[in-house]
């Protein structure tokens, strides 16, 4: 009788377990995933652009996690929100930015969640810019990590990229 019932109630288990995933289940949930992420990226890029461009350093650090690490070219890593902040707050001390982020994919599981994107800055040197600084537009394209804490997706990791994602870049000539 109990191995009767032992039996049982593992046929009973084995029925209950969660059956896996099936490929076509899996790309229906990365692309609910996704999609949802890019919205939630897109508004949270949009804000740190508005507080870039209002001059507010802290208010930016605040789309970034507390652990974020940025390696913004020509510098060494930035880690963490108040180094975000700090080097935000020297740049915005040379003149004024406008940044225009065009979000090229987003690919999220969970979450995390990778943005690729294009990054054109103008620049206006102001009073407190190195003699001789030039005002100009540059771009960039970046990938960002993104992580959904508290509900909310933060910016973790930042890499900026010369040249056009995918593309290889030209060789030096001699």
């Amino acid at each position: 009788m109990r191995v009767t019932l032992a039996a049982l109630a593992a046929v009973l288990l084995a029925a209950c377990a969660p059956k896996p995933e099936t490929p076509e289940h899996t790309a229906v949930r990365l692309k609910a995933e996704t999609d949802s992420a890019r919205v939630a990226i897109e508004a949270q890029t949009a804000r740190g652009v508005r507080f870039i461009a209002e001059g507010q350093p802290d208010s930016l650090a605040s789309v970034y996690t507390e652990d974020v690490v940025a390696y913004w070219m020509d510098y060494p890593p930035t880690r963490g929100r108040a180094a975000i902040a700090s080097k935000f707050r020297d740049f915005m001390a040379t003149g004024s930015f406008v940044y225009r982020v065009t979000t090229l994919s987003v690919e999220a599981s969970g979450a995390i969640a990778i943005q690729t994107s294009r990054v054109d800055v103008t620049f206006t040197p102001g009073p407190k810019a190195p003699r001789g600084t030039k005002p100009g537009t540059f771009t960039f394209y970046g990938i960002t990590t993104w992580r959904k804490t508290g509900g909310e997706w933060l910016g973790s990791r930042e890499i900026p990229i010369k040249g056009e994602p995918g593309q290889p870049t030209p060789a030096k000539q001699d």
